[in-house]
């Protein structure tokens, strides 16, 4: 298994014939989580997750059955692959290897004081704040939040594991660190699709270059 970061643009979801299609190539977990939506861009986020880990292990047959860890981490039971899956916006975004690892993307967004306090350390919030323009404060941001995000579905820890107790080091490439956990052999790679900030947290320097574009209409 070679590491890949598939990416599905959601949208194209908007058409109720395909929407249905692939919806019944799913697991009974995921239209149940679906179903659970109340509006539809979510629907179609959490269907394109699906649609992403069916193309990526079982070449869009449909959805492969897996099992949820007690702080919400998908993994499949015999271990053979690892994944990760993420959205925002309208991307949806599946990360495999064949070690441990976690995604997590997000769409370009602005951060209130307040938020980039809460979530961050006092080093990272200085270098947040010598950003010439807000814009550019807001993609630190952005970023910054994708690798917090990543280590804690690396680890699946859920909520248990406060952002702000992981400390990253910007001197060069970004590197994390927190009291209560071993995060030296961790690496991150970034990507920026579409809009987005895309953080792949894994034990590889590099996880892969580029990223696979999937159409569901494709499939």
């Amino acid at each position: 298994m070679h590491n890949k970061v598939y990416v599905l643009d959601t949208a194209e979801l908007d058409d109720e014939t395909l929407f249905d299609r692939w919806l019944g190539k799913m697991t009974s977990r995921r239209r149940q989580k679906i179903a659970a939506f109340r509006f539809d861009k979510d629907k179609r986020l959490c269907l394109g997750a699906g649609i992403l880990l069916a193309a990526a292990v079982q070449g869009g047959e449909k959805e492969p059955e897996y099992l949820v860890s007690e702080h919400g981490k998908p993994y499949f039971e015999d271990g053979r692959i690892c994944f990760n899956l993420s959205h925002s916006g309208t991307l949806a975004v599946c990360a495999v290897s064949d070690r441990e690892v976690g995604a997590d993307v997000q769409q370009y967004r602005h951060f209130e004081d307040n938020l980039i306090r809460f979530v961050f350390q006092p080093g990272e919030v200085q270098r947040i704040y010598a950003c010439e323009t807000p814009e550019q404060r807001d993609i630190l941001c952005t970023r910054l939040w994708t690798v917090k995000e990543s280590i804690m579905k690396y680890l699946g820890t859920g909520i248990g594991l406060a952002p702000k107790k992981i400390r990253l080091d910007m001197n060069g490439a970004i590197s994390a660190q927190c009291s209560d956990l071993s995060l030296e052999k961790l690496h991150f790679t970034h990507y920026q699709p579409d809009g987005c900030e895309l953080t792949v947290c894994s034990e590889y320097e590099q996880f892969t270059d580029s990223l696979c574009t999937v159409s569901a209409k494709e499939l």
